[in-house]
């Protein structure tokens, strides 16, 4: 029975191998007051995203104002972001869209529409349940006024962010959680409409987790940058998004094989054979 088993077992681990090539988050192209995010290729989710900034406030004259920023971390990744079981993109990169700052005082408000977006149970919308992460929301840095709409394009009043759902420093050399206090913070709802509130310190690249609990078409938000906390002459937090890997086809038709195999092997193993 060794060699059944041995086969099994390379027939298993080479449809794992092959589920695991997928990149997950999604990657955006273009800046300014435009950016396109696009879901990558084997994501159980397809198609774009079109993320635009507008209501520009500038907090001093003298520089000028910097929009959407498309943004990746890695590839030195830390042991808490893949404790979470989340794969990152081909290169062990995580993509975002940064919404950065030049001085204290700029706000500008950012829609990020999803109508593009197919694959999931309904199309037009990211689906409920959907992970989206806040990357390095710090140095005074808030996201006012989040609210999302539904297919229909109307807003949202009812929950629908859950989490958070964890915290930590997503790259090394990492920062432990313990060290990553206050957290930031979420308020509300109120009416469907939330504030993401960022912290005074400086840190790397902190991922704050969280999960849609129903189909949103767009996430809108205000992004300012309070007038407390450390003076640095630039930053910006950013989104992100993840969907799923669907396993290759390879992998799908190598794992029916293998539990065939498994299952004949042992029947087998209990049967007399005249």
């Amino acid at each position: 029975m060794r060699i059944p088993r041995l086969i099994c077992a390379t027939l298993i681990l080479s449809a794992t191998c092959a589920a695991t090539v997928q990149a997950n988050w999604m990657i955006f192209t273009g800046g300014g007051v435009t950016s396109t995010g696009v879901w990558p290729a084997g994501s159980a989710l397809s198609g774009t995203a079109v993320v635009n900034a507008s209501n520009f406030v500038n907090g001093n004259n003298a520089t000028l104002f910097i929009g959407l920023t498309p943004n990746v971390i890695g590839p030195n990744l830390s042991p808490d972001y893949f404790a979470t079981g989340l794969q990152p993109n081909t290169g062990t990169l995580v993509h975002a869209i940064a919404t950065p700052y030049n001085d204290h005082g700029d706000k500008y408000h950012v829609s990020i529409d999803f109508s593009g977006t197919t694959g999931g149970p309904n199309p037009g919308v990211l689906p409920a349940g959907s992970l989206f992460s806040i990357l390095d929301l710090d140095i005074s840095e808030n996201y006012r006024k989040v609210f999302a709409t539904n297919a229909a394009n109307s807003v949202i009043t009812t929950p629908w962010i859950n989490g958070p759902n964890g915290y930590f420093d997503a790259t090394n050399p990492m920062t432990p959680q313990g060290a990553l206090i206050p957290n930031p913070t979420l308020n509300g709802p109120v009416a469907g409409v939330y504030d993401m509130l960022g912290v005074q310190y400086n840190d790397d690249a902190e991922m704050w987790l969280f999960k849609t609990t129903q189909d949103v078409k767009t996430i809108n938000f205000d992004m300012e940058v309070g007038t407390g906390g450390n003076a640095i002459g630039g930053g910006g937090a950013g989104w992100q998004f993840y969907s799923p890997k669907v396993p290759e086809p390879t992998a799908a038709i190598l794992m029916l094989i293998a539990g065939l195999f498994c299952a004949a092997s042992r029947l087998r193993s209990h049967c007399k054979w005249d």
